[in-house]
């Protein structure tokens, strides 16, 4: 009996899939405006059937405001489904800021392998908005790689999965 549940532990780790890590460089850009507002900012994932699963960053200031960020108001602001409180946060100065998410959500679960997409939305007071996203998969056993190019209120943007 020792024996049988020793290799049903053994079975249980070699199935596990590795823990996956989404690292998000996102740039952005110094716009000469006057005045200038910083951008508010959200940055999440969603399934291909367009289900929020989570958010990376939100970088916010007055609540009147998120709804201008429209993607990302309409599939998990205005319901919190799933809940961002975690990754709320000020907005920020033109500049390169790094994200790293371990791949786990607020339940505690790790993400399911699979079909996701990375969604990028900016908007600016007395500016402009911005929208990219990127397919990616996870559980994939090969490292991951994308670069995408904003044109206004967002830079560089690019997500390594590893």
């Amino acid at each position: 009996m020792k024996q049988y549940m020793l290799l049903v532990i053994a079975m249980m780790f070699s199935l596990g899939i590795q823990a996956q890590t989404i690292e998000v460089s996102v740039e952005i850009p110094n716009i000469d405006a006057s005045p200038y507002h910083r951008p508010y900012v959200a940055i999440w994932v969603e399934t291909p059937q367009r289900k929020g699963v989570h958010t990376l960053a939100f970088w916010a200031e007055q609540k009147d405001w998120f709804k201008d960020l429209r993607q990302w108001w309409r599939k998990i602001g205005r319901s919190q489904t799933p809940s961002y409180d975690a990754a709320t946060g000020a907005t920020r100065k033109p500049g390169t800021y790094q994200l790293k998410w371990d791949g786990l959500l607020s339940s505690g679960q790790s993400i399911e392998p699979g079909s996701y997409v990375m969604h990028i939305e900016s908007v600016r007071e007395q500016g402009s908005r911005e929208y990219l996203r990127q397919s990616f998969v996870v559980g994939e056993t090969q490292p991951q790689h994308y670069e995408l190019n904003g044109q206004t209120e967002l830079g560089n943007i690019v997500i390594s999965i590893h």
